[in-house]
């Protein structure tokens, strides 16, 4: 089973550079995506393998390279693997769409597919890190790994967007890497070498310097949550999501975000029981964050955007929730990661089937023009998850994330993070109504096009997510319990 901590990020990688070098055979043009496709599918093999292995008790590492595997790092490959599956198959329908109409050239898509299943390599391989550094170069090579992605149809906009995510990433990640120095330096009199091994730490919490882990945590707050969306550096995340290709902004805004929260996972908790000021530092931040995201959110008229201060706000769960601590707090922060990725890729792919039928997200141009059905009650189903409305899946991250800030002192938090969710209800149903509920101002036939696989077997993964909230939740406590005690 060691092995396949190794192929969880070999196998995609070797895809995506397939595609890359492919993109220079035009005979090989047409093919774009399935080499990435079929690397995605064996990393969610993989992936479903180590999550078993996990279950039972099992403890994979691969010593050499830095790796080790708990059930947070266990799910989330499973979750990047099932989104870049999904993300790649809707791409592949979608863009074929956009070459026709002229908007996208086909020796483009070889690059999109290629650098998809280098993010999932990218993503996997932060989610088993074991190393300081490793962990470092992995959550950066997500951020390059996107950056053509989001430029994709090299217009104005688009350049701009990639521009503004490489540039705002970039000091986030440079302010990130500072604050694992620095993390290194208090650990290392203590820890020797093994201050570099998250699985080393976490048990040296208490020993650190108050002021140095103190500097450290702001450093790694403020740089990892750039890269998370954390206000005031957010700006970068709905310019990317309005601009990114249908699909792939599907798994890049169900697993992109989530990256850095992980990374944050890993070494914020030996740093908060040196310096407890760090969690209200978090805590505040993130109250913030989800606070002004859903208000923006209600300002928008394109549903790309919308979606992308939704995501916004919705970080701030995580961040309110590893604010919080101990097992309760990373256990629900876990939980939300999985049920914010499902829900928010539904969401988009909802809205890529509006954008391929219309050729427009904006609400005001939508509104009144006829939709197939299944496009709006889609999105309805995925509004309402993502607003916590039982049983759906963030209807139990939520509960865990109001319990576990509630009950780590912070019952003020707790009602901003209940005010938002009604908030979020709110917006994202509006938003629905205004787009898909209002009857064609003069007739016109209804487009008949059956729901793609894609949406179905997302509708079916949300479901599953929360009709199953008792084993995620055990699954994911064990998780919390690694973390806390070994690291990773």
């Amino acid at each position: 089973m060691n092995g396949v901590l190794v192929a969880l990020i070999l196998l995609p990688a070797a895809a995506g550079l397939v595609e890359l070098l492919a993109a220079r055979l035009p005979s090989w043009q047409r093919f774009a995506g399935l080499c990435a496709l079929a690397g995605a599918a064996a990393s969610f093999v993989c992936a479903a393998l180590l999550t078993a292995s996990v279950a039972a008790g099992g403890h994979p590492f691969v010593a050499g390279a830095y790796l080790r595997a708990d059930s947070l790092g266990a799910l989330v490959a499973l979750l990047a693997s099932f989104l870049t599956l999904v993300g790649i198959a809707a791409a592949r329908r979608h863009l074929g769409a956009d070459v026709s109409a002229g908007r996208a050239r086909t020796e483009w898509l070889p690059v999109l597919h290629g650098c998809s299943a280098l993010f999932l390599a990218a993503a996997n391989w932060t989610a088993l890190a074991d190393h300081v550094i490793v962990l470092y170069i992995a959550v950066e090579a997500t951020t390059l790994a996107t950056v053509l992605p989001v430029a994709f149809y090299r217009q104005r906009t688009s350049w701009e967007a990639a521009y503004k995510y490489l540039l705002l990433n970039t000091i986030g990640l440079t302010a990130g890497l500072l604050g694992l120095a620095v993390l290194y330096a208090a650990a290392e009199p203590v820890l020797g070498a093994e201050a570099l091994r998250l699985s080393g730490l976490a048990s040296v919490g208490r020993l650190l310097p108050p002021l140095t882990a103190a500097l450290a945590g702001a450093l790694l707050i403020g740089g990892f949550g750039t890269k998370a969306g954390l206000v005031p550096l957010h700006g970068w995340l709905p310019d990317a999501y309005q601009v990114s290709p249908p699909g792939f902004v599907a798994l890049f805004s169900g697993i992109g975000t989530k990256i850095p929260m992980v990374a944050l996972a890993r070494v914020l908790p030996p740093l908060t029981a040196a310096a407890p000021g760090l969690s209200l530092l978090l805590l505040v931040a993130a109250a913030v964050t989800t606070l002004f995201g859903i208000l923006a959110a209600f300002r928008q008229d394109d549903l790309r955007r919308l979606l992308g201060y939704s995501s916004v706000s919705q970080m701030g769960y995580i961040a309110m929730a590893l604010a919080a601590g101990g097992t309760a707090g990373l256990g629900a922060a876990a939980y939300h990661i999985v049920s914010h990725g499902l829900i928010k890729a539904l969401l988009f792919l909802a809205v890529g089937e509006v954008v391929l039928l219309t050729g427009t997200a904006r609400i005001s141009e939508v509104s009144g023009r006829p939709l197939p059905p299944q496009v709006g009650w889609t999105f309805l189903l995925a509004s309402l998850g993502l607003g916590g409305v039982p049983p759906l899946p963030a209807f139990w991250s939520k509960f865990q994330v109001f319990t576990a800030v509630a009950g780590a002192g912070y019952g003020w938090a707790a009602g901003v993070a209940v005010l938002t969710s009604l908030l979020t209800i709110t917006t994202l149903v509006w938003a629905g109504a205004r787009a898909f509920l209002l009857k064609p101002a003069h007739g016109g036939a209804v487009p008949s096009a059956a729901p793609p696989w894609t949406v179905g077997l997302l509708i079916l993964a949300v479901l599953a997510a929360g009709l199953f909230p008792a084993w995620i939740s055990g699954f994911l406590a064990s998780a919390a319990s690694a973390v806390l005690t070994k690291g990773v």
